[in-house]
């Protein structure tokens, strides 16, 4: 039987960059009052997370956080802005979160104010229990330490394997990407099984490869996600990688001529991206899209 599964957007960031404090500020308050105007919500400032160099804002819309703002310094004066949770099955706060995103987006394009990406979370939902999936790595690189595929862990009780082995804090910051698989439904309280495989690409990937589909796509590339209809061949399997940390050529060809591979759907990723770089405030202060979309593809 084959699993049903889909391709999500989960988490972006996006940063503006400044020479001096001033422009920083006078850009600020520009996209806070395009916040309000467009009604995306109320900015609070977040003061336990505020200290002298950075000042953390929420934009909040009812009793849901649609995503955190930063001004600081560092190197530079920024400005970042994240989404956090794109995806979370609640309906209701995925829709205000991907209209805030798509508005903040549409007047940055609009005013041809320079942004570039810092973070994007590439969510694969498989439809089944946490113990059916398989993930691991098929192209390692030689200087990332990777745990064993069978390595599971528990983060705030919810089962989580992590691909590479990012226990050490300050290299997990600057590393350039990192992925793992969880239980989705059970960090959500979900009715019904969401297993997520998710690559997070980071800060040092967009400064590496800028924001483009061929670079997203050989990342994703590295890894293998495999669904088993049993929980017992999965047990097999895995005493056969006994301590393997990647899968080899003929691990993979074994797998797939036995089991299903999942993959992800490469167009939902390239369908974004387009969304993000077309969007932009027509003249009556709408939110539009370029020709390849309608504004259907914004709600």
């Amino acid at each position: 039987m084959l699993i049903k599964h889909e391709t999500n957007i989960d988490t972006v960031a996006i940063q503006l960059d400044f020479i001096n404090p001033t422009e920083q500020r006078d850009r600020f308050n520009l996209i806070y009052n395009w916040i309000i105007r467009a009604k995306l919500g109320k900015i609070e400032e977040c003061k336990n997370k505020s200290n002298q160099k950075v000042k953390v804002y929420n934009l909040i819309n009812g009793k849901n956080k649609l995503a955190t703002l930063h001004t600081g310094f560092s190197k530079n004066y920024y400005i970042r802005i994240r989404w956090c949770g794109l995806k979370s099955f609640n309906k209701k706060h995925d829709k205000a979160s991907f209209t805030s995103l798509m508005t903040i987006c549409a007047w940055l394009n609009t005013t041809g104010t320079n942004y570039r990406f810092v973070e994007l979370d590439i969510a694969l939902d498989m439809y089944c229990p946490f113990n059916k999936v398989l993930a691991g790595c098929i192209n390692p690189v030689n200087n990332i330490t990777y745990n064993p595929i069978g390595f599971v862990q528990y983060y705030k009780d919810v089962p989580t394997k992590y691909i590479e082995d990012y226990r050490d804090k300050k290299k997990r910051k600057y590393a350039m990407k990192r992925s793992y698989l969880y239980d989705k439904s059970n960090k959500e309280s979900l009715n019904s099984f969401v297993t997520r495989f998710e690559v997070k690409l980071q800060n040092r990937f967009f400064l590496r490869y800028g924001f483009n589909l061929n670079s997203i796509f050989i990342a994703l590339n590295k890894y293998a996600i495999f669904h088993f209809n049993d929980f017992k061949d999965k047990r097999f399997e895995l005493q056969k990688l006994k301590d393997k940390k990647s899968l080899n050529h003929l691990e993979l060809f074994k797998l797939e001529k036995r089991y299903q591979r999942v993959y992800y759907n490469l167009t939902v990723i390239e369908k974004f991206i387009k969304q993000v770089q077309s969007v932009y405030v027509d003249f009556k202060g709408g939110i539009s899209f370029h020709n390849s979309f309608t504004n259907k593809d914004f709600l």
